[in-house]
């Protein structure tokens, strides 16, 4: 890796982790520029526009959750896998980066960009969480077919409770009972998966 190629990742990765605190909205040329302690001209020679810089940033930002998240939880069993999954999900960039205050920077750009649906930063965030989706919804089907959960259960609308209990999660955990937020969330995908299961583990069953 050159030394443009060394510049180019550290900018990605103070993107990551400045998106994962005040979101991508905030993410400018001079803000990073600062951040980075580079000249705006510096900056820009490695992306065309604020927009540009954005969008590298939330691929970035994929690569990173692909690495930390779903990497580590990946399990042959697709109920163990889950568990896994939104475990370390729940707090992934607060613990990679001991930001106290840091939150997922796909669910920030979710509800920043929500409304800017021409934008290209819509585009791909909405592209990004469809694909998470039928991850999750992937993994549930796999758990019917391997009698893992019940065969009448309608995988979309489990997926689509899950996904959900981690959007929420993600706006709420700041602001209401912080210093419990993850734990419940956590006790809450428990009882949700239970509920799939055709017949529901006890503490003693292997996994």
């Amino acid at each position: 890796m050159n030394k443009g190629e060394r510049t180019r990742q550290s900018i990605l990765e103070q993107g990551m982790r400045f998106s994962s605190q005040y979101g991508l909205i905030e993410v400018t040329i001079g803000s990073m520029a600062k951040l980075c302690g580079l000249s705006r001209s510096g900056l820009i020679s490695h992306f065309d526009s604020k927009e540009d810089m954005q969008l590298a940033i939330l691929d970035y930002c994929e690569e990173q959750f692909m690495l930390h998240v779903v990497a580590p939880a990946r399990d042959s069993d697709p109920l163990t896998q889950l568990k896994r999954l939104f475990s370390i999900w729940a707090d992934w960039t607060r613990e990679l980066f001991n930001e106290p205050h840091s939150t997922c920077p796909f669910i920030k750009a979710l509800v920043e960009f929500n409304c800017h649906t021409e934008s290209p930063i819509h585009t791909k965030v909405t592209e990004q969480h469809n694909r998470l989706f039928s991850y999750i919804k992937h993994k549930i089907e796999q758990g019917i077919d391997d009698g893992v959960f019940h065969p009448e259960l309608d995988a979309q609308c489990a997926a689509y409770e899950l996904y959900n209990m981690y959007l929420g999660h993600a706006i709420a955990k700041n602001t209401v009972l912080t210093e419990h937020a993850s734990e419940l969330f956590k006790r809450n995908i428990e009882h949700s998966l239970k509920s799939y299961q055709l017949s529901p583990r006890t503490e003693s069953d292997p996994e």
